[in-house]
């Protein structure tokens, strides 16, 4: 499977953040997350990967996501960091 379907999953799994359970602040940085970041493909591979590792990260850390959001971002993370390594 290539990069681009890869990254094209992981945006779908992304999605799953846009849940009324998560604050809006959150669903709203993770959809930028994907637009402007895990999908432009006007960007570097490497850059839109550890972006949005990097802006993941960031909600992540915000006290008010949903602990299973929280590990939802952890398993993406983890996922994008296989990626990267495939690509460097």
């Amino acid at each position: 499977m290539d990069i681009e379907t890869r990254l094209t999953q992981v945006a779908s799994v992304i999605k799953q953040i846009d849940d009324p359970k998560v604050p809006r602040n959150i669903r709203r940085q993770a959809k930028e997350t994907c637009e402007l970041w895990l999908l432009n493909k006007a960007k570097k591979l490497d850059v839109r990967i550890a972006m949005s590792q990097s802006k993941l990260e960031e909600l992540y850390e915000d006290p008010n996501i949903p602990p299973e959001f929280g590990t939802l971002i952890l398993m993406i993370n983890t996922e994008l960091e296989k990626i990267l390594i495939e690509v460097l």
